[in-house]
């Protein structure tokens, strides 16, 4: 359990040390570990930093050992509360965005040759497979609205796959995934299983794609997006939607893997990354061990990442041990 916290040995040793009862002071630990009481002292700051060890109640001065299940679950309910919190400022920001964006491309003189109007769902598609087949980097997605129709999911896959095959790297921010229905669970699935990567949001979004940073597509009418779309290639206006998106993406969280298509349980290979994760290593040390590419080792982490529900390399530690992966 503690090999997820990321310990060192010698902070582990310590830890292992203030479990004893009485706990015994820091210079006693030093004496028994035979280390400096300097750095048995940058041990404990680090161990009352993770939340691993308390002020003592029977050494003046001293500390003792916390329950390792407790301070995850009191690390976890302080990551929940930051996120309600960062979900908010998220709600106001999107809605200022939206704002100015359609305040600016609607009549700003010189902004109508980086501003076009595209009428109806099916210009609105046809231009997404345009700029999907020029993009070279990156897509970021907004994709409100529940489950997906069977159009729409055929058309992602068709792009996504066409995007994943060039190395352009896939984002996406879904809405409402409590009503994913089975073909869309099956399209995230397929999306984060070759390289992709989706999280799901709580905060309502303005439906988006953003391609290579450089143009955007949102609704002409964000409450009828049947309407059609504005493609966006203003640079002042792009830029805050590319942070508004990377903000959102921070706080956002990956699928439940237990919603996930049953087969999600992972191979010799990616269980041997997961142990070498939980042992300290880094991705190119692994990669070494594995006797993979460092961006191999570091593509199957992210994805490992996501069908854990993970939001870091410790989270994923941990819920890859309760489930039975390590």
């Amino acid at each position: 359990m503690l090999t997820t916290f990321g310990l060192e040995l010698m902070e582990e040793a310590v830890y292992r040390e203030l479990s004893a009862s009485p706990p015994p002071a820091a210079e006693e630990i030093a004496d028994r570990l035979a280390a400096a009481p300097g750095l048995v002292r940058e041990c404990l700051d680090r161990l009352l930093e993770l939340g691993l060890v308390r002020p003592s109640f029977e050494v003046p001065d001293g500390f003792t050992a916390v329950d390792p299940i407790l301070s995850l679950q009191e690390s976890l309910a302080g990551q929940h509360e930051e996120l309600v919190r960062r979900q908010r400022r998220l709600a106001e920001t999107h809605a200022e965005v939206v704002r100015l964006l359609m305040s600016d491309a609607s009549g700003r003189p010189g902004r109508g040759e980086q501003v076009e109007r595209l009428l109806g769902m099916d210009d609105v598609q046809r231009r997404v497979d345009r700029l999907a087949g020029e993009a070279v980097r990156e897509v970021l997605a907004f994709v409100p609205g529940g489950a997906r129709s069977t159009p729409e999911l055929s058309a992602a896959r068709r792009n996504d796959a066409a995007l994943l095959s060039r190395a352009v790297s896939i984002r996406a921010v879904g809405t409402d995934t409590d009503s994913y229905d089975a073909a869309t669970l099956a399209h995230v699935r397929w999306l984060t299983g070759n390289g992709g990567r989706f999280r799901g949001c709580a905060t309502p979004l303005p439906e988006m794609i953003v391609f290579d940073g450089s143009v955007a597509l949102v609704p002409l009418d964000p409450r009828n997006t049947a309407a059609g779309a504005l493609q966006v290639a203003d640079p002042g206006l792009v830029a805050p939607l590319v942070v508004l998106f990377e903000q959102t993406w921070s706080s956002a969280a990956p699928l439940d893997p237990g919603r996930l298509p049953a087969d999600d349980i992972p191979n010799g290979k990616e269980r041997a990354l997961l142990r070498l994760v939980a042992e300290g290593c880094t991705d190119a040390a692994a990669a070494g061990q594995l006797h993979v590419s460092h961006r191999t080792a570091r593509r199957m982490m992210a994805v490992l990442m996501e069908r854990l529900g993970a939001r870091s390399r410790f989270e994923a530690g941990v819920k890859a041990a309760r489930r039975g992966w390590l």
